[in-house]
């Protein structure tokens, strides 16, 4: 493996870690057509950003 994906799979889980410990304090969003808009926008955002990692390729 490079070092630039072991650093990201680092940065990664220390992401996730730390909004396990402050998943209490973010707030919630009960309303489903925000949720379905945030999950559409996600979606997006990874697609762009994939499509642009094979086109450097």
């Amino acid at each position: 493996m490079k070092q630039v994906s072991i650093l990201g799979i680092i940065l990664t889980i220390g992401a996730l870690i730390l909004l396990k410990v402050f998943q209490d304090s973010i707030p919630r969003i009960n309303d489903p057509i925000t949720n379905i808009l945030v999950f559409v926008g996600f979606a997006t955002f990874v697609t762009i950003y994939v499509v642009s990692k094979i086109r450097k390729e």
